[in-house]
């Protein structure tokens, strides 16, 4: 019996190999990759995977996996940790940055090794690895854009979700207008990593897609074909941009991210557009945040939105009533006639 034990504790000791989709690991074990911003680029510093945690806080499809797990009591009806949620949701430079920070850059400009640093003596076993660093320059306008065409993307998936009578056609020809725009830039990206790396990138663009995308968005209501058609083949045309791979080892696997995680994002996509995940739109129309719903019916993304919903909506329907009474009383108090004061001396 203790014999098995030893055996069990001697294997759990050694590190298991963990084979993820990860785009680097954060240097000299910090949570979070080192990003600097230099005028309107992000400058990203990070090791080359070594794939040795079983649940890195930096592998977007794991976290994307595990998020509707990790919700503890006090986070209910806080259906925004998920990866492709907090990407589609960032509101401003500040929350794409800490996007980046957490997950690496979504399409960059380039990539370098860095040198190698010197040892200090032998390496002895036991001791942490030496990692390998990369970085990478990620233009910000080219972040916004990406962060745009994905949220009008997850937009159209959560239309076509939704029941045949409920589809909103004009807010799915907004979102593929978006799209149209954004995407034009694609097979310029595409031609500069290739010219980066000196061979054809993995993912693919066509040119027929993107004009097939321009013209939809370019196009009317068809009185014939089904009102979601044009969005389902705009979702189409993008995810198979990205296509799923398999490798025969890590390094193979990490050059289809090398420069961005954006393939991982929409892989996300294909598998929300395929089998949807219950993602929703916060019903407030001063937020509009996508969130994963936890429960049915769930109409907000959290309490403070659905408070100040109805708050609105109180005051929509009883607040002419409640003001006019509010002005009426103090117009009573204003014309209430005060006693003259008597003068000194004056008997009352």
């Amino acid at each position: 019996m203790k014999k098995s034990v030893k055996a069990k504790t001697s294997r759990t000791s050694e590190p298991e190999l963990f084979i993820g989709y990860l785009w680097g690991e954060p240097q000299d074990g910090k949570s979070h990759f080192i990003v600097n911003r230099v005028d309107e680029e992000l400058e990203i510093t990070a090791a080359m995977p070594q794939y040795l945690s079983s649940n890195p806080q930096c592998d977007l499809l794991q976290q994307h996996k595990i998020a509707p797990k990790n919700r503890s009591i006090g986070k209910q009806k806080t259906g925004k940790d998920s990866p492709h949620i907090r990407f589609a949701n960032a509101e401003c430079d500040d929350d794409l940055i800490e996007f980046v920070r957490s997950f690496g850059p979504v399409v960059s400009k380039t990539w370098e090794m860095l040198p190698f640093p010197p040892l200090h003596g032998p390496w002895i076993p036991g001791d942490p690895v030496p990692q390998n660093l990369m970085r990478v320059r990620q233009d910000l306008e080219e972040l916004r854009r990406e962060q745009r065409i994905y949220k009008a993307a997850l937009g159209l998936v959560n239309e076509l979700a939704r029941k045949e009578n409920e589809f909103d056609f004009d807010y799915a020809k907004n979102m593929i207008c978006e799209i149209a725009r954004g995407v034009r830039d694609w097979p310029r990206q595409w031609n500069r990593e290739k010219r980066a790396q000196d061979r054809n990138p993995l993912w693919r663009v066509r040119t027929d897609s993107i004009r097939k995308i321009t013209a939809l968005a370019n196009s009317g209501r068809d009185l014939l074909l089904p009102p979601q058609l044009d969005a389902r083949i705009v979702i189409c045309e993008l995810v198979n941009v990205f296509p799923s791979l398999a490798f025969p080892n890590p390094t193979e696997m990490h050059s289809y991210i090398r420069f961005g995680i954006r393939p991982l994002l929409y892989s996300i996509l294909k598998r929300e557009f395929l089998q949807p995940r219950d993602v929703g739109v916060c019903a407030n129309t001063h937020c509009r945040a996508f969130f994963e719903v936890e429960r049915a019916s769930q109409r907000f993304c959290d309490e403070v939105c659905s408070r100040q919903h109805r708050q609105r909506e109180y005051w929509k329907g009883h607040g002419k009533t409640a003001r006019r009474k509010r002005l009426g009383a103090q117009s009573k108090r204003r014309n209430v006639k005060l006693p003259r004061p008597t003068s000194p001396g004056r008997a009352i």
